[in-house]
């Protein structure tokens, strides 16, 4: 049995960390020595690694290409024991890939090529992925390869957490309103959040336990921690979550992903919304106090470890 079956971009980051923001004519001097190494990410495989790291038994489906870098992200899969069965080679193409140009007020500029995981060479999903998961993860990727997953979904049953990103080419507006009243789970930030209202014609977010299947609404806060609603027989009750000191603050990329990656461990776990809420938190500090979204992922011992701490000081 899988966990999770996860979905989306995979990406191989370069992170250029630059003294001043971007401007036509200017050269901006790079601050970061690293701006060249590869970093391993995209939504699906920062939650995968982590939920991995921690035990968990995650399901990426992905596309990869044949160049050499692909090779050293298929080995960082494997260090933490993700498994490879949804992995398909595309032939004389490369790897999704990106630059994260980020400045001084972590003000950030994405170049993506989608590589094999453009929409080009979407085909259909194999039904045994399908069968025997607990929960089906959806994030940024091609409508192709969504549209697709989340027919896969429907017809297995499987209950549905979006990690909301406000695409519009990977989700139209009447697909994204569909999924958002087919999921389970729905994490946002507060920007996300604002704007979901305006797309649904809602005062609140959580206006869409009555117009779905949602029964966990989580919108991360930044700094200010986190909120979540959770729909039940007695009403909705609202908890806000704490944010877990950090030791420092190096770059908040893939802070979002960690978050869903904790509270998912919590939630599969048997505990309850706000104890998962506060494993999400944990999570995310781990992961801005070094560059790239999942370099810093803790083991489960790690992990429990500064849990019980931040507990502690409640």
């Amino acid at each position: 049995m899988y966990d999770v079956v996860t979905s989306g971009y995979m990406s191989i980051d370069r992170i250029v960390k630059v003294d001043s923001p971007l401007k036509v004519g200017h050269t901006s001097i790079i601050l970061n020595s690293d701006n060249t190494r590869p970093y391993y990410g995209g939504c699906p495989i920062n939650v995968s690694y982590i939920m991995a790291k921690l035990g968990m038994n995650p399901l990426p489906l992905l596309r990869v290409g044949e160049d050499n870098d692909t090779l050293g992200f298929l080995q960082y899969l494997k260090d933490a024991n993700v498994p490879l069965n949804g992995l398909k080679t595309i032939e004389n193409e490369s790897s999704s890939n990106c630059y994260i140009v980020s400045d001084r007020d972590n003000n950030h500029v994405t170049i993506f090529y989608p590589g094999a995981m453009d929409a080009k060479y979407a085909s259909e999903l194999p039904d045994e992925y399908f069968e025997d998961t607990r929960l089906a993860l959806i994030t940024v990727g091609s409508y192709n390869d969504n549209s697709e997953f989340y027919s896969k979904c429907q017809k297995h049953g499987i209950p549905i957490v979006f990690g909301t990103k406000l695409d519009y080419d990977a989700f139209p507006v009447s697909f994204l309103k569909e999924i958002l009243l087919s999921s389970k789970i729905i994490f946002s930030n507060e920007h996300e959040r604002e704007e979901i209202n305006e797309l649904m014609g809602i005062d609140e977010i959580t206006d869409l336990f009555d117009m779905g299947k949602a029964e966990l609404i989580v919108t991360t806060l930044g700094e200010n921690g986190s909120e979540c609603f959770e729909k039940t027989e007695q009403g909705i009750i609202h908890k806000k979550i704490k944010v877990c000191p950090t030791k420092s603050f190096v770059d908040a990329t893939g802070a979002g992903d960690s978050y869903i990656a904790g509270f998912l461990y919590g939630y599969l776990n048997g505990y309850d919304t706000e104890a998962s809420c506060q494993m999400g938190s944990v999570m995310a500090s781990f992961i801005i106090e070094a560059v790239g979204c999942t370099t810093n992922a803790p083991d489960l011992k790690r992990f429990n470890q500064r849990l019980e701490e931040y507990k502690r000081n409640l």
